[in-house]
């Protein structure tokens, strides 16, 4: 049994469960009625083997990385005689790639047909119209038109360096004669093209599938969940520092954590665009996961530099808004204080800007969605003594109401903003919103501060800003850090110049 046949089973296993219902029977008295129910089945759940296959035939290819190995395994797996990529030049059509033949048909069985079928079907505006996946079309294998078959046309690229997929010679009761084949096919070739780990061109299928038919079936969305949290676990978390600049006291007033792929020390944006097609439960694992990380790497590596209670600064960890609302995540933080990981008065939680505040509750439109969130953080505030900061000021939803309803301990600016004529304007109105909760005020950080800035320190300082963050100060690293002494003789120079 495949590995997607175990896990539908199993789900529905679970899901048999009786369902009593009341009814008036013949003497007008209430009885019970026992019922078993299921989900509907999803048409996509017909694929999940042709899938499994796939991805086992690719595997099993020596020459896993080479775009040969990627058609040998379509081939392979659909029953096909041959499988061609083909690319647009000087408006020809030319045989860009070619997998091995069908052990059934001679090397010379297909030249005919390519040349008199398949090449004047391709016409670029019918295949790549947007309201189709492709194309197929039925010939006869002989000339004494015995043995019909078809062919598929898929397209991969569009112009200027235009290529389309044929697969030949599918037989005519073939059931691959779908969309959904057609986006499997073509999204794991043009996976296979960019990544060399196998659980993400299995990943991109799916996205491929969630992204074009928006549900897919549980078994399939399970099994995205677990390549998801196979991913989180290769994530690294690296620290960037925040610089308070007054040009007398400058010192590293708190570190930010940041996830980094271990290759290449890049932010994991394959995560952050997983978490925006698949939704809150993704983001949710993502943010217990991270803040989990984050925290105790921040202990482990604060030992090495910051020996007395003292020298302890705040720990900024970014967390979606719709994350903050569910009560795994709540329980999560509560942990991660109680076990005394980190103190809640050196725990900031980072809310984006880039994404809106839930609009809904177990499945019920909310009538003030500002109103619930800010009742859900004063849960934390309350409880766990948490801070909390908006991130990515001036770019996001409905950041002035959001700013003001919510009372934020730090607000952080969008480097963005500064490319606003009227940037030294909307930061003093940030300093005087927030400087209205006289009690508190927030502190306000410019995030992006580097070489490249449009806007210099000195002026920062002149418009109100005491807090800056970017590689200006220092790039993310695994490790925190004091300023050296260079650094600092540095970024004085640029603050009294």
């Amino acid at each position: 049994m495949t590995r997607f046949k175990q896990t539908r089973q199993s789900k529905d296993d679970h899901l048999l469960d009786k369902v009593k219902l009341d009814f008036l029977d013949n003497l007008g008295e209430a009885g019970v009625f026992n019922l078993q129910t299921r989900y509907l089945g999803n048409y996509l759940e017909n694929y999940e083997e042709f899938i499994d296959r796939l991805i086992l035939k690719f595997q099993s290819i020596n020459d896993f990385a080479s775009e040969i190995a990627a058609i040998n395994a379509i081939r392979e797996t659909s029953d096909a005689d041959l499988i061609l990529i083909l690319q647009n030049q000087k408006k020809d059509w030319v045989v860009k790639l070619q997998s091995d033949k069908c052990e059934q048909i001679k090397s010379t069985d297909y030249q005919e047909i390519i040349s008199n079928k398949i090449l004047p079907s391709i016409d670029y505006e019918y295949v790549f119209n947007p309201l189709h996946s492709g194309i197929c079309k039925t010939y006869e294998f002989h000339e004494d038109q015995t043995d019909s078959k078809a062919f598929i046309i898929l397209p991969l690229k569009k112009a200027p360096q235009a290529e389309v997929m044929v697969i030949c010679g599918l037989s005519l009761n073939s059931d691959l004669f779908t969309e959904v084949y057609g986006k499997i096919v073509s999204s794991f070739y043009q996976a296979s093209l960019l990544f060399d780990k196998i659980e993400l061109i299995e990943a991109a299928i799916l996205d491929n599938l969630k992204f074009n038919f928006g549900f897919i079936s549980s078994s399939l969305y399970q099994r995205r969940f677990n390549l998801f949290c196979q991913r989180l676990k290769q994530m690294v978390v690296y620290f960037e520092p925040v610089l308070h600049i007054e040009p007398e006291d400058l010192f590293i007033s708190g570190w930010e954590a940041l996830a980094r792929n271990p290759e290449n020390h890049m932010a994991p944006s394959d995560l952050f665009t997983t978490v925006e097609l698949w939704g809150s439960s993704f983001s949710v694992e993502l943010d217990q996961h991270f803040l989990k990380v984050a925290t105790e790497r921040y202990r482990h590596a604060r030992k090495l530099t910051q020996r007395r209670a003292s020298d302890v600064v705040p720990l900024s960890v970014n967390v979606y808004p719709e994350s903050l609302m569910r009560a795994e995540y709540f329980e999560t933080v509560k942990k991660i204080i109680q076990d005394k990981i980190i103190s809640p008065r050196n725990l900031i939680l980072e809310i984006s800007e880039k994404t809106d505040l839930p609009h809904f509750s177990n499945g019920v439109r909310l009538i003030n969605p500002l109103n619930n969130f800010k009742k859900q953080l004063l849960e934390y505030v309350s409880k766990l003594k948490v801070r909390f900061a908006i991130d990515d000021f001036g770019v996001g939803y409905a950041s002035v109401s959001r700013l003001a309803g919510l009372n934020p301990s730090h607000v952080k600016i969008d480097r963005e903003l500064l490319y606003n004529h009227s940037s030294d304007i909307i930061i003093r109105f940030v300093h005087d919103l927030v400087g209205a909760n006289n009690l508190n005020p927030a502190k306000v950080i410019v995030e992006g501060i580097d070489e490249t800035a449009p806007i210099s320190l000195r002026s920062l300082r002149e418009v109100g800003v005491s807090y800056i963050q970017g590689h200006l100060v220092g790039k993310p690293n695994p490790e925190v850090y004091r300023l050296s002494q260079e650094k600092y003789n540095e970024l004085k120079k640029r603050l009294l110049n």
